[in-house]
Formats: structure tokens, sequence, C-alpha cells
């Protein structure tokens, strides 16, 4: 009888212990992930502004920025993005009121980037062609995503919507260098995009259907882009 009930005061002893070490892998996993959340939390804004300046020579603030890792999804709101070298003086290029876009966890394994959701509301832009012709969004995607991705053609956009209120045109590649500020009220969602720019390429066709920006700018506007079904 002594015996087994030495038996059950090992077992329930060993129990607790098991308990105690469960309990405590448990809250150090717990604060592992909290530690490393808050470390992508304090790290993410700060290092995508360092590659994104270092890339494309465009200045860069945001007010937040936020990225989840394990979701796939970006946002950012209330955020500026300017002009590189030579194209005209220092206004942004964007003023950006909200971005947000989500991404396939199958982009990880695949050449393809699929985004299966993105909006972009922008306060105002500026589309400025320097004095060689070359048009600063055109640029601006080609510098982030590299000369050997163009721009960014394995990005596929499967639903999109982009807002934009107000567009200033600035023209320095003729011998009469032009400034027009239009209220266009660009509201365009339910469309599908092939490359990074096709995600403003609403606007694009607006202005060159418009005549706001010059023939030469059609192969600025190559990207394909479709309504979603």
């Amino acid at each position: 009888m002594e015996a087994r009930n030495d038996r059950q005061r090992e077992f329930s002893s060993l129990r607790s212990k098991r308990g105690g070490v469960l309990k405590s892998a448990l809250f150090l996993g717990l604060f592992l992930a909290a530690a490393f959340s808050l470390l992508w939390m304090i790290a993410l804004p700060w290092a995508f502004q360092l590659k994104l300046e270092k890339d494309t020579g465009c200045s860069w603030t945001a007010e937040r920025l936020a990225c989840d890792p394990f979701g796939f999804e970006l946002r950012i709101y209330d955020a500026s993005l300017g002009n590189a070298e030579g194209f005209g003086d220092e206004r942004a290029m964007m003023e950006i009121r909200s971005f947000r876009a989500r991404a396939d966890m199958k982009s990880l394994i695949s050449d393809e980037i699929v985004v299966d959701s993105a909006s972009l509301d922008i306060r105002r832009m500026a589309l400025v062609l320097n004095k060689r012709g070359d048009l600063n969004l055109e640029q601006f995607v080609r510098d982030l995503f590299g000369e050997s991705r163009g721009r960014g053609a394995g990005i596929r956009f499967l639903d999109c919507s982009l807002k934009v209120d107000t567009v200033e045109i600035l023209d320095y590649s003729s011998a009469q260098p032009s400034h027009k500020a239009l209220r266009l009220g660009v509201d365009v969602d339910g469309f599908e995009g092939m490359g990074a720019i096709s995600l403003f390429e609403p606007l694009l066709e607006i202005a060159r259907r418009a005549e706001y920006l010059p023939d030469s700018s059609k192969r600025f506007g190559a990207s394909e882009v479709s309504p979603s079904l």
C-alpha cells in the first residue's frame, strides 16, 4: 500500500514538472513571437525607406507603414514620395493617402508575384517629363525593380483600385516647358494589370487621351490592363 502511494506521488511530481516545462516553453514562444513582432514593426519602416531611397534616388516619408509577414499584406498611410534628380524641382511625385496590397503566398515559390488585391489613394501626383523625355513614374518603377525586370513585369494584379484627386503634369522635354494642374478626380476600381506600372495605367490612359502627355509617352503605357471579372 505504501509502495503504491510512493508511485502515485512520483507520478504526480513528474506530471507537475512536465506541466511546468510546457508552460515555460509556451511562455518563451509567446515572448519570442512578441519580440519578433516588435522588432519587425520597428525595423521595417527604416529598412523600407533605406532600400527605396538607395535604389531610386527618391525621398520617402510615411506616417505609418505596416506589413503582416504571415498574411503577406502591406499597408501604408500618409506617405510622400519625392522625385529623383533631373525631374524638376523638389515637389513630391506622390502624396499618398493610403496604399494596401495583399499578395498570394504562392509568390514565394514562383517567378511571378501575384497580388490578390491592391488599393492606392493619392491626394496629389506630379507626372514630370524631363529634358530627355523620360517620365518620372516610369523611371521610378524601373529603378525600384531594376533594369533586368523592366517595369516589374513579373507582378500581376488581380483586383486593383486607383483614386487620384489632383494631377500636375510638367513637361521639360519641349522648347517651351509647360505646367498643368488638373483635378481629374480619377476613381477606378475592379481592374487587373500585368507589370508594376499597370497600377497607374487608368491615370496614364486619361492623360494620354486628353493629350496632357505628348505622343512619345505612349510607350509608358505598354502594361496590360483589363477589367476584373
